[in-house]
């Protein structure tokens, strides 16, 4: 199995409210929630007894599913998108900024809202996150789990053709050398086609709110992490979204967790729900009412 070199700007994967405001008016409702030493922010939208819970990406915020919360809501879903830890307008902390405490964060934001019957969905990071969350022994098993360009490993190993160490270092020094600059391409690289300026700017805005120590400790969690092991914590009905250009890698996902499936949306990079966001939420839809 080969990893595409962009994968590890991809898998490392807020604006204030003007950012959606403008795309989908009163859409949803912005609030906070205390949980432990955290005031988490989220979007909250639709009613129902099922409620779909977004993760987005390292450094991304809530508001990148801005095509997935109306779609979803006006289809009989709850929807809740949150910003993590260190992400967009939830605490900043000094420690705790890696995945398997996001995970914990997430059971306990779950807990705080009464969350039973779950649809989790994470992008990312956020897949990795929700990885970390099946994997824990306190855990709100959801309904169902989709992981969106989810990578379970990095870094290259004999029997893992993952990313070349010198290359995750190559990425590292680039974001301590000139952070804004690094930012923008990361931004464009979770996208096949252009995406307008004007969205380029607002999510490389977004990211800059995490601090830095949180970016590059979440980012070592992330590069260094060997996570293959604990796909066999997947047992729920899972989903992996992939791009065409890392089906190698959704097909040894689909092969090694039971009773899980693997759609490939084409012509799109790791923001796939937001560069063709009608394939993408026709791809979730059929998911959840197939099951």
């Amino acid at each position: 199995m080969r990893l595409r070199s962009g994968l590890l700007w991809t898998g490392l994967i807020i604006m204030t409210m003007p950012f959606i405001s403008e795309a989908h008016g009163a859409g949803w409702v912005e609030k906070k929630l205390k949980v432990g030493d955290l005031r988490i922010r989220y979007l909250d939208a639709g009613s129902g007894e099922r409620t779909l819970v977004f993760i987005p990406g390292w450094t991304m915020p809530a508001e990148v599913w801005q095509e997935q919360i109306p779609y979803f809501s006006a289809r009989g879903f709850r929807v809740v998108a949150l910003d993590p830890r260190g992400h967009g307008e939830t605490t900043k902390t000094e420690l705790g900024n890696t995945c398997r405490q996001q995970a914990a964060d997430l059971h306990a934001f779950l807990q705080e809202l009464k969350i039973q019957h779950s649809y989790l969905v994470g992008w990312g990071a956020g897949g990795t996150v929700l990885l970390e969350y099946l994997a824990s022994p306190e855990t709100i098993d959801p309904d169902m789990a989709v992981f969106v360009d989810f990578i379970p490993a990095y870094l290259q190993s004999e029997d893992y053709a993952g990313v070349p160490l010198d290359q995750a270092r190559k990425l590292l020094l680039e974001f301590q050398d000139d952070r804004a600059k690094a930012t923008d391409g990361y931004v464009r690289a979770l996208f096949k086609s252009g995406p307008n300026e004007r969205l380029i700017t607002q999510l490389s805005r977004a990211s800059l709110k995490t601090p830095m120590a949180a970016a590059l400790a979440l980012y070592f969690d992330l590069v260094t992490g060997d996570r293959r092991k604990d796909l066999r914590h997947i047992t729920v009905p899972s989903l992996f979204v992939a791009t065409p250009e890392n089906r190698a890698l959704g097909e040894y996902l689909a092969k090694n967790v039971p009773r899980s499936g693997l759609e490939i949306i084409a012509g799109t990079g790791s923001a796939m729900f937001l560069e063709k966001p009608q394939a993408f939420n026709q791809a979730l839809e059929s998911f959840f009412g197939g099951q």
